[in-house]
């Protein structure tokens, strides 16, 4: 129940900080330009709540959580007195209203250049990438590498970390090409060669390390109980602090995560747990439990977890000073952004399924995930997805801020606005392409299900 509470609480902290940092941009443009607000509304539909500051704008907290938007005084929709025409958008020169559309597209960028420039000062620690098996017959096996090598480099990037790692993965997805990749065992530094021909990466469920054949190093953590939640299934069950799980129904238990898997696949079942208690072995009959996170996606809960530290030689800390935690950061903002363009340009290329988009439900569900993994991730998620609205809100498409500025640069080079019938057809093209895309979003998070 705690970790459903956590999700809802990183949902909405998500959605505000989102859609507020991006309408707060062309907000906070607009008055300094001298624009008149009428109402700046976090989600769309019916207002639920507002209210009105001195100025005369409202703020608002609509029923349709997806987006939100600012409205500003206008000819073309509303009833302007004489004695505020100067306070219109559609009178104000092209600069301003250039401005006015790219600040907010620009404000998520600078939200999330300070996010990372705040997690490189307050410092944290990321996994150095260390292959864990390598799939038999897989393109990693064929070109040769091995279990236990650090991943170096990839094309000659330097990849300190397995996020670092899957977006230069990420950079071939589709290509059909060849891939150079650095790394580094006991024998030495060896670079390889890995023949991305065949490459096949799930559509739902994108993961290029898995569809390469490599899987990360994870320590071997022993079925040993550490800590029982109070009221859980495994302490109705009798399960004590101690116990090792040596087979479950006769299965034998090789670590923690071997058990933890078998949990999770079997909500409300009753197994027998062969357990080591004082040098001593017994069975137990064990109810598996069960809970559901947003999505509801029933799976198995004992309430119980091992005690386990990451080796420090397997870790690296990231922390700068103030002055010096800039430009990794700016280079965060860079390399991500980067990443949204390359994936925009292979789905619209075909490179990449459309099924690999992700709607409100997967958004929402890694929202909570995130929050539930602690503060930093939670962070990083919100610089990311934060950029992802950014880079999607700059693509010319009528309907988005992109498509704003496209219609007002070719306004500015025919020195004429375009006309009320092109304007309304070019939008309802616009808008008819962004539901197509969100009900594709949709059906794939049903599916993902």
């Amino acid at each position: 129940m705690i970790n459903i509470l956590i999700s809802i609480i990183g949902i909405l902290i998500t959605i505000l900080l989102i859609v507020g940092v991006h309408e707060f941009g062309h907000f906070f443009v607009a008055r300094c330009l001298g624009i008149k607000v009428l109402r700046f509304s976090l989600g769309f539909g019916k207002i639920l709540f507002s209210f009105r500051d001195k100025r005369g704008t409202e703020f608002a907290l609509s029923a349709i959580p997806l987006g939100g938007y600012v409205k500003m005084l206008d000819e073309g929709e509303d009833d302007v007195p004489v004695n505020e025409l100067h306070l219109t958008f559609n009178r104000q020169p092209y600069y301003k209203k250039f401005l006015v559309v790219a600040a907010g597209p620009l404000t998520n960028f600078i939200f999330a250049f300070i996010i990372y420039w705040t997690l490189f000062v307050v410092g944290f620690v990321s996994i150095v990438p260390i292959i864990g098996k390598i799939t038999p017959n897989s393109i990693a096996a064929k070109a040769g590498l091995e279990a236990r090598q650090e991943i170096l480099q990839i094309d000659g990037k330097p990849t300190s970390n397995w996020t670092s790692v899957v977006i230069e993965l990420f950079s071939h997805a589709g290509d059909k090409d060849a891939m150079q990749l650095t790394a580094k065992k006991m024998g030495g530094i060896h670079t390889y060669n890995l023949n991305l021909e065949d490459w096949l990466i799930n559509d739902l469920k994108p993961d290029p390390l898995v569809s390469l054949g490599i899987e990360p190093y994870e320590p071997t953590i022993p079925a040993v109980i550490s800590k029982i939640q109070l009221k859980s299934p495994a302490s109705e069950a009798n399960l004590l602090v101690g116990d090792t799980i040596i087979a479950v129904d006769q299965k034998p238990i090789e670590d923690w995560m071997m058990l933890a898997k078998i949990i999770t696949e079997h909500p409300n079942k009753k197994l027998s747990f062969t357990i080591k208690r004082n040098m001593k072995t017994i069975i137990l009959p064990v109810t598996i439990g069960s809970t559901h996170n947003l999505i509801y996606k029933n799976r198995g809960f004992l309430g119980m977890s091992p005690t386990f530290e990451w080796p420090k030689n397997l870790l690296r800390t990231n922390q700068y000073s103030i002055f010096s935690a800039i430009s990794p950061a700016f280079k965060d903002v860079m390399t991500f952004t980067k990443l949204n363009f390359i994936i925009l340009g292979k789905i619209v290329t075909g490179k990449i399924s459309l099924q690999s988009l992700g709607g409100p439900i997967t958004i929402f569900d890694s929202a909570g995930t995130a929050l539930n993994n602690g503060i930093i991730s939670f962070l990083s998620f919100l610089a990311f997805l934060s950029i992802s609205i950014g880079a999607i809100n700059i693509i010319p498409i009528p309907g988005l801020d992109g498509g704003h500025l496209l219609f007002q640069t070719i306004e500015y080079i025919i020195r004429r606005p375009l006309s009320n019938k092109v304007l309304a057809l070019f939008y309802r093209l616009g808008m008819i392409f962004l539901l197509m895309i969100m009900i594709q979003a949709i059906i794939n998070d049903v599916l993902r299900l």
